[in-house]
């Protein structure tokens, strides 16, 4: 195993069905394996939930969880950190698309900080 251990993704999702493969490949392609993938789905009405159950199917790090309400954005994110059970835990949208290190990046700078983040624009 490695020193960090399981670092947890937590994404929220609402009609996504337009970015969320796109994100769902960044985030598998991550130099950093040792994941596990949270969603929590919003209550979508397209084919959201259709796609992240087909990731689902060919990798076992994802974990769907649909909500029988409508939770909105804060409280959907609360539910997903909730469900989390890594070590660290990071934060994404449907629509993010990630670099192939930033989890490797961020745990390599995180020394004794409780919280770190990166930015792009």
């Amino acid at each position: 195993m490695n020193k960090y251990g399981l670092v947890s993704i937590a994404m929220t999702t609402y009609n996504g069905e337009k970015y969320i493969k796109e994100q769902l490949d960044s985030i598998l392609a991550q130099t950093y394996k040792n994941l596990e993938i949270v969603i929590c789905d919003d209550k979508s009405s397209d084919n959201t939930v259709n796609i992240v159950k087909d990731y689902q199917k060919n990798d076992f790090r994802i974990k769907v969880f649909l909500n029988e309400v409508n939770l909105g954005f804060k409280k959907n994110f609360q539910k997903a950190i909730s469900l989390c059970n890594g070590n660290y835990i990071a934060l994404s949208d449907q629509d993010d698309i990630w670099e192939s290190n930033k989890i490797e990046i961020l745990l390599e700078n995180i020394r004794n900080f409780d919280l770190i983040h990166s930015a792009c624009s």
